[in-house]
């Protein structure tokens, strides 16, 4: 009854008022077509009429948004949310699912390839990254395309958008289907968003052919009157600076934004001279456009007379949103892959509760476009009558199988690294990986191999299987070591085989358990006065190491991060021998071996807080606690035990003050952003050994100091600016250290090695 109410009022409405047919035309104009949400707003204030909307790129998805019955006000809710725009170029998968992240790397560059149609490259252009867009898009146009029978005529208001198909040179005019399909593809700007099939054809940005669709108003719906927003003018002479400047000049055809004076009025947005991606300034580009809108709407009143009142404007959105469906996931469907292919993909989604929910389902989706076999994925919602649930197609088109990286480390320390691998990837009903890598340098030279394999299911599990050869050459790394008694000449040689299960715990954990054998070997002198002729001391250490390790991390880089948060809990037990060789400086001392065991529990914190917009705050802490033994010196007791590592040129230091075998460590990072990819750092960090390995009277000789009774701390204040391949720093370090303390560094690019399974 209450129904039949609302469409008499609308009827008595139609009938005793207003008879002209308006259409409104948004332009595209990416960031600056966001202005087309205060012209709604300023329009539904005052009462002026929308009988059909047409829209092209960002101006198609606010037109699709209001001609599902959304209102200017949720419309501007929706894209204005924290992080939507956040469209970073290249990878994100680092902040999903963590129990397929590959180890952090020092690669700065990856090219995928295949055979499959001779060598086909597939060089990384950088589209960017608008996953979550995609699924917002899929996510809001699913009820109201299920409501209007997928006819766009049907809509709350009749609506059209364009796209462009290149292929065949023609302007795509979209007025049925797949409601986010159709919008997404007239979002697609070439070499910025990557783009969908539509039918089987590649289609793009409709403002290629046309970017103010004033004849698609006219060919479709032939109305009485045109309201025309121009969020953007036609793009100037290109920038010889400025790359999004001249493909705009480029792709772009220059539109027509003139309107007949007698049949419409143009409401000309100043949206200022930038680029269209500034999307920091939406909310800015929003009240712009309604200020622009009020000032045209007396003679819009005067022209169009009588409107549609607020009431039977409600009316008509009320009746439209009550004929939308529930959200209600069904069937799953793969559609781009072999069937072995798509068996994997649809066990790593299905679960027993089946994901009815909409919210469940996200959550599954991420965990899926992060999946490694995915490059990219297209997600879609069709309305099943006879279930009354939604039926999801993913659209996936899978990672090549070959990956070749490149990346390294140069800095004005004189440690100087370069990095190298080779990836081979077989997806079938299963996952299987080989990866090798080898980092050669000054400092640090390895070698490391593995193979992973993963089986999907309800809880899903990877094998993999690995090994490292590894030499760490602290003397190489030494400058004026013998302003310092302890000794300079230290070199780590570290070989492993290694086994694990992993299994995932959320999206951003996982737990690992594993058995390795490792050989590490230690050559080094007792001090810094040795001759030619004279022969190092070595250490050679052999464990069986089973172990158990849970780990979380959602940062959003894998040095320097600003944003996220990073957890790891281990407990490794080693058991073994130690074979000592004298060298020609230990006197007295015969060669000997000795058996070893004992354990290592360690936990690591990382967070970062936003606490204005230009300002990030960030917090670590570090505990270990270990049973090692003190050995038969000094310098071989601090060899076994761990290092407090807080700042990347701790790394390549050898640091007495900072090693021991139980310890714990706070720090604080205070990041500033400058501009865009540019950030000040200042960081400090308070470290506390329970008890010192201290050398006694006899420099060989070796005891624990009183509990917690030093303390030594670490700062460090830094440039650092994120090129698209790496970042670039310059930093003043305070180590508290014998010899100089403070010491400055220009570096560029990752200072990371393969992960150590002995120093955790």
């Amino acid at each position: 009854m209450k129904r039949i109410s609302i469409i008499l009022i609308l009827l008595l409405l139609t009938l005793s008022g207003y008879t002209q047919k308006v259409a409104l035309v948004l332009s595209g104009g990416g960031a600056k077509a966001t202005a087309h949400i205060g012209v709604l707003k300023a329009l539904e204030e005052n009462e002026i009429p929308i009988d059909y909307i047409i829209g092209n790129s960002m101006g198609a998805l606010i037109a699709g948004l209001y001609a599902s019955g959304f209102s200017p006000e949720e419309i501007e809710f929706s894209l204005t949310q924290p992080g939507l725009y956040d469209f970073r170029k290249g990878d994100t998968k680092r902040n999903y699912y963590f129990f397929q992240q590959h180890e952090n790397d020092a690669s700065m560059l990856n090219i995928p390839f295949s055979f499959d149609k001779g060598l086909e490259l597939n060089l990384p252009i950088s589209f960017y990254n608008v996953t979550d867009l995609d699924y917002l898009i899929m996510e809001y146009f699913a009820c109201p395309a299920a409501a209007c029978n997928y006819n766009f005529d049907s809509l709350m208001i009749p609506f059209r958008c364009v796209a462009t198909d290149i292929d065949s040179s023609q302007l795509v005019v979209f007025r049925d289907g797949d409601l986010a399909m159709a919008v997404r593809s007239s979002l697609t700007f070439p070499f910025f968003i990557k783009p969908i099939k539509v039918k089987d054809k590649l289609l793009f940005d409709g403002g290629i052919y046309d970017n103010f669709p004033v004849d698609v108003a006219i060919e479709e719906f032939n109305p009485d009157f045109i309201i025309g927003s121009k969020a953007v003018n036609n793009y100037s002479s290109p920038d010889e600076d400025d790359v999004v400047s001249q493909l705009q000049n480029m792709l772009m055809k220059k539109a027509d934004f003139r309107l007949d004076s007698k049949r419409g009025v143009l409401i000309e947005i100043n949206s200022g001279t930038e680029n269209i991606f500034q999307f920091s300034k939406v909310q800015q580009y929003i009240d712009s456009g309604y200020v622009a809108t009020i000032k045209t709407i007396p003679q819009l009143k005067k022209m169009l007379g009588s409107g549609l009142d607020s009431t039977s404007l409600h009316a008509k959105r009320k009746l439209f949103i009550k004929d939308k469906p529930q959200m209600l996931i069904g069937e799953v469907k793969v559609k781009g892959v072999n069937p072995k292919q798509e068996e994997y993909f649809i066990k790593s989604i299905i679960r027993p509760e089946k994901h009815e929910d909409i919210y469940d389902f996200k959550k599954v989706y991420k965990r899926l476009v992060a999946n490694e076999n995915v490059r990219s994925i297209y997600p879609s919602l069709s309305y099943n009558v006879a279930t009354k649930k939604f039926d999801v197609c993913l659209d996936i088109n899978t990672t090549d199988p070959f990956n070749i990286g490149f990346g390294g480390y140069i800095s004005s320390s004189g440690v100087n690294e370069g990095y190298l691998d080779l990836g081979l990837r077989l997806l079938g009903k299963t996952s299987k990986e080989i990866v090798v890598s080898s980092y050669f340098g000054t400092f640090y030279n390895s070698f490391s191999g593995y193979f992973k394999f993963e089986k999907p299911g309800i809880i899903p599990i990877d094998l993999k299987v690995g090994g490292l050869v590894s030499r760490k050459n602290y003397f190489s790394n030494t400058r004026y070591f013998y302003e310092d008694d302890f000794p300079a000449y230290i070199i780590i040689d570290e070989n492993y085989a290694d086994v694990s299960l992993g299994i995932p715990i959320g999206l951003s954990h996982s737990l690992r358990a594993g058995l390795s054998n490792i050989n590490i070997n230690y050559i080094y002198y007792p001090d810094n006065y040795f001759t030619r002729e004279d022969t190092a001391d070595q250490s050679n250490f052999y464990y069986l190491n089973p172990y158990i390790e849970f780990e979380r991390s959602n940062l959003n880089r894998k040095q320097y991060a600003t944003k996220g948060s990073k957890f790891f809990l281990g407990f490794n037990y080693y058991t073994g021998n130690e074979h000592f060789i004298p060298g020609t400086k230990a006197e007295g001392v015969e060669e000997y071996t000795q058996s070893l065991s004992f354990f290592v529990i360690k936990t690591k914190y990382e967070q970062y807080f936003n606490i204005s917009k230009p300002f990030d705050f960030g917090v670590t802490g570090e505990l270990e606690y270990s049973d090692r033994p003190l050995l038969n010196n000094y310098v071989s007791s601090l060899l076994i035990a761990d290092q407090y590592d807080p700042i990347p040129v701790t790394k390549t230091l050898f640091l007495e003050n900072y090693r021991a075998n139980a310890y714990g460590g706070l720090g604080v990072r205070f990041i500033f952003h400058i501009i865009r990819n540019l950030d000040v750092r200042v960081e400090g960090y308070y470290y506390v050994p329970y008890q010192k390995i201290v050398s006694t009277e006899r420099s060989s000789d070796v005891e624990y100091s009183k509990q917690f009774s030093y303390q030594y701390v670490i700062g460090n204040l830094q440039l650092v600016y994120y090129t698209p391949i790496g970042p670039v720093g310059i930093s003043t370090n305070y180590i508290d250290k014998v010899g100089d303390k403070f010491s400055f560094l220009f570096n560029f690019g990752y200072l990371i090695f393969n992960k150590s399974r002995y120093y955790r």
